[in-house]
């Protein structure tokens, strides 16, 4: 049986991850793998650097994995708030 592998392009990806963590608005590295576990990691860690430069994540480091947090003052945050 082949295994159906899903992690396409960087842009596919990093549009997950932005889907993802406006859903949940906070999550950590871990769980995003586990989420998106068809992915490789080295191409979810683009798509956190790709949206942390984009200023539309923070990234904040805990003693074993990071933390995922939505900014809402970024480009994708709403007016109003």
């Amino acid at each position: 049986m082949q295994r159906h592998r899903l992690d396409g392009p960087p842009a596919a990806i990093v549009t997950r991850v932005r889907e993802l963590v406006g859903r949940e608005r906070t999550l950590t590295f871990t769980a995003l793998t586990a989420r998106l576990s068809d992915c490789r990691w080295i191409n979810l860690l683009r798509a956190l650097n790709h949206l942390e430069q984009q200023h539309v994540i923070k990234l904040t480091p805990l003693p074993w994995d990071y933390e995922i947090r939505l900014m809402t003052n970024g480009p994708s945050a709403t007016k109003g708030e």
